[in-house]
């Protein structure tokens, strides 16, 4: 792209032709253009990855784009490393065009515009691993304990830290790699093991278990995992480790465990050559289902949507090929997806003046897009947080016209790139805000609602009188999408049976 960029530049500096030459000009334009064509899209078709550890699920993971990437024409150097940690910092110095790493290592620079998301390839689950006759039951109780918590530079020492500090837990952190860190385990010089994968994509951790099946996981309580999920939405999810997962006879884990998850994802630099971008991520699209090993549902459900699931920052090339399909549809698509293409040859059918007027236009109509921004979201700003989903709807609806407009190429890439991260991010801020008073409008329905049941059985009059007001919260939360309208229902049932049950000890009252 950038030959082509630079062609067009030089040609906007030509002369106006005369109405005699228009026609040969034209011919020899088209012929140029063929060429440049060719040898743009010549270009050296190879993209470094930083992965894993050599045979470790990571760097299995980079082995399969791999793999998938020559359906593309397309050669990919798999880089080893640390891990997650490792692969974002070379990404963000510029050493490795693409990386692997987990989504909440990535979210922050995802927030500052940095790196960008390609696709998730896989879910992350934290495993807590012990010995059966342990006195450890918990997360919690590995305060004071010695604790593996993954190599320096890995997603799985990241992690573990955010959980380590999320709880409050003063541990004994020992930064051993896999091996030793379960040899450690198994003679007792370390308390636990903090793990950090795919479900069965590590086969060294099926192996441990089938080797030692006096080894268990323990669950994390509850309130740790809320505690994450609300403050990084974008990062974690609460999950459920399954029963037999790692072994059928004897199960293991013996029951399903709740835990934590973050996705595996794919991510390189906005400024990352958007063709190779697309094809990168056409090659995993249009293969999804051998990627199943490493994220199961892509055996069966839909592709497009599991690959974007949980992705706020998707950079634009790997979007469009989500949306339109393969990069390569041939000179058409090429020709619709490159606005300075689209501006060189109109320059050549028409005059430089007038190709210079348009290029003109459209910067002063893209620095107006930014302004008209700007001033929107202050104006909705003023919503928050009283009325965060007219916000969140109004912020919607900016980003499609700015979609749209991308779309027509009435602004570039970068400017809609800029805008897109600016209406994303008070999105996210409107989505948090909801996501807060939805809670508490919840649990003030709940107290409003245990306060009835009790007033009914000590004061069935007064607690009649408080029925309409439990009604009216109802019909509250159901008006501002808390509940839907089975739940709402529900609720209603709930508070009738309650009614019915309670007001019969009022009926015998003595007198």
């Amino acid at each position: 792209m950038i030959c082509c960029k630079n062609y067009f530049n030089r040609v906007g500096s030509l002369p106006f032709p005369s109405p005699k030459n228009r026609f040969l000009l034209l011919v020899v334009a088209a012929g140029i253009l063929l060429f440049i064509l060719g040898s743009c899209s010549n270009n050296q078709n190879t993209v470094t990855l930083s992965s894993g550890i050599a045979d470790g699920y990571y760097n299995r993971l980079g082995d399969q784009i791999g793999n998938t990437s020559t359906t593309v024409r397309l050669s990919v150097r798999n880089i080893e490393s640390l891990g997650s940690q490792q692969n974002l910092e070379r990404l963000l110095e510029g050493k490795v065009d693409f990386a692997i790493v987990q989504l909440d290592v990535a979210n922050q620079a995802m927030r500052q515009g940095k790196v960008q998301a390609v696709a998730t390839l896989a879910n992350e689950y934290v495993h807590v691993i012990v010995p059966k006759d342990s006195s450890l039951k918990t997360f919690a109780d590995l305060q004071s304990k010695r604790v593996a918590v993954g190599t320096s530079g890995s997603g799985m020492n990241y992690t573990a830290n955010q959980l380590i500090k999320a709880d409050n837990l003063n541990i004994q952190q020992d930064t051993s790699d896999f091996d030793q860190a379960f040899n450690k385990l198994l003679n007792q010089q370390v308390d636990a093991v903090i793990y950090v994968g795919s479900l069965g994509a590590s086969k060294k951790l099926r192996e441990q278990f089938m080797q030692n099946p006096s080894l268990t996981l323990l669950p994390i309580q509850t309130a740790l995992v809320n505690n994450l999920t609300v403050l990084d939405p974008g990062s974690y999810q609460s999950a459920t480790l399954p029963t037999g997962t790692y072994m059928s006879r004897p199960p293991i884990p013996e029951q399903e465990v709740p835990t934590l998850s973050t996705a595996t994802v794919l991510v390189t630099r906005p400024n990352m050559n958007q063709y190779k971008v697309g094809l990168v991520t056409w090659s995993i699209l249009s293969t999804a289902r051998t990627y199943s090993q490493f994220y199961p549902e892509l055996q069966n459900q839909d592709a497009a949507l599991l690959l974007r699931k949980g992705l706020f920052y998707i950079h634009p090339a790997a979007e469009q090929v989500f949306e339109k399909g393969d990069p390569r549809a041939g000179l058409i698509h090429y020709w619709e997806q490159n606005n300075d293409l689209q501006a060189g040859v109109f320059i050549f059918g028409t005059t430089s003046f007038v190709g210079l007027l348009l290029q003109q236009w459209r910067r002063q109509r893209s620095k107006k897009v930014l302004t008209t921004t700007a001033n929107r979201i202050s104006e909705l700003r003023w919503l928050l947080p009283d009325h965060a989903q007219q916000a969140l709807t109004g912020i919607e609806d900016l980003s499609q016209e700015h979609r749209l407009m991308f779309i027509d190429g009435a602004v570039t890439t970068e400017v809609y790139e800029q805008i897109r991260q600016k209406t994303q991010t008070f999105a996210d801020q409107c989505r948090k805000i909801l996501e807060q008073q939805r809670k508490k409008f919840v649990m003030d329905t709940l107290l409003l609602l245990d306060d009835w049941q009790a007033t009914l059985q000590q004061d069935p009059e007064t607690a009649l009188q408080k029925l309409s007001q439990i009604k009216q919260r109802y019909r509250e939360m159901l008006l501002s999408d808390q509940i839907d309208i089975e739940a709402y229902a529900e609720l209603m049932e709930l508070t009738l049976i309650s009614l019915m049950t309670l007001m019969p000890k009022s009926d015998h009252r003595p007198t």
